[in-house]
């Protein structure tokens, strides 16, 4: 089953539960307004609740470790977590085509760009990060939903290789840029892991991951599934993937932005990546990354630099005009 699917079937048992709950308040004799209050606290509840539990968690661990952060930086990251988590949860995942209609958006004749999502996401992930790149005239600009969602994340990269080479063979390109949230960037490395071992050459020109656990995460231990435990920090299959990149030549100039306040990455410090530029943010969410403005224009920098002649061998130029 697809998370569209998932996120779907919730709405719609939430919207059930709170038609039956309607009906027993009523019944009872409590007020239209006394029934409406009811609703909408647990709507907010269980909203708050995507955020709150983790941030709680994380900021445990950060006590334990006595590594503390500015508490006005902690607030903010949350109310942006929050916003970031409503936005996808509700809207742009489980309507994911509505959200975003269909590949590609932005320039036509640009660098091709995909945006691989992370853990329990799909490609409605993007709906502001898309838009962005989009309106600064990047592009062709490309998605993935990834499946199964709780598979291993090796069973993912063939599905991230035959998207790569759908989207050369449509634009007639050699290479694409990838920008990957989380768990999405350890997909790009198994892929340039495996595809560096081959006689190919690398298919991604520049890659950027967004808050991705390069080195693991203590809440991978929290998670469900195989791709869960295989982020979990100093896991036998980051260990593998470490080798297996020894080995390779496959390394494109890669930018990792993370971000101090991050809920489900911990230690935040995970994301810094030895062949990387590692940029650390803060006052923002983990989801939160790919609504934040500044990162896109972050992010949108780091791939101009194909054009500045930094990577030859493109078959497609880009325009450094960001309007």
């Amino acid at each position: 089953m697809t998370l569209k699917a998932i996120l779907r079937g919730l709405l719609l048992t939430e919207i059930i539960l709170y038609g039956w709950l309607c009906y027993a308040l009523n019944e009872r004799g409590a007020s239209a307004g006394a029934i409406a209050s009811v609703v909408l606290l647990i709507a907010i509840a269980w909203r708050l609740s995507h955020a709150l539990v983790s941030f709680i968690f994380t900021s445990g661990l950060r006590w334990r470790d006595r590594r503390s952060l500015p508490w006005g930086n902690g607030m903010a990251a949350l109310a942006n977590e929050l916003a970031a988590r409503f936005i996808c949860f509700n809207w742009s995942q489980p309507f994911e085509s509505l959200a975003l209609g269909p590949d590609p958006c932005g320039r036509k004749d640009g660098v091709p760009v995909l945006l691989v999502h992370g853990f329990v996401c799909n490609r409605g992930l993007w709906v502001k990060f898309r838009k962005r790149l989009a309106a600064a005239g990047m592009g062709p600009i490309y998605t993935i939903s990834l499946t199964p969602l709780f598979g291993s994340i090796d069973a993912l990269v063939p599905k991230l290789d035959t998207r790569i080479e759908a989207i050369c063979a449509e634009t007639g390109a050699s290479r694409v840029m990838i920008v990957a949230h989380s768990m999405g960037g350890l997909v790009a490395r198994a892929y340039l892991a495996r595809e560096g071992a081959t006689s190919h050459s690398s298919r991604i020109a520049r890659l950027v991951t967004l808050g991705s656990p390069h080195h693991g995460t203590e809440l991978g231990r929290l998670g469900f599934g195989t791709n869960a435990g295989q982020m979990r920090d100093q896991s036998a299959w980051l260990l593998a993937l470490e080798a297996a990149e020894a080995a390779s030549a496959g390394r494109p100039a890669t930018l990792s932005i993370y971000t101090l306040n991050d809920d489900l990455v911990y230690p935040a410090e995970s994301s810094v990546f030895a062949w990387a530029e590692n940029v650390p943010v803060s006052a923002v969410g983990h989801m939160g990354l790919v609504f934040s403005e500044s990162v896109a224009l972050r992010a949108m920098q780091h791939l101009r630099g194909v054009d500045a002649g930094l990577d030859a061998g493109l078959d497609v130029g880009l325009d450094n005009n960001p309007s």
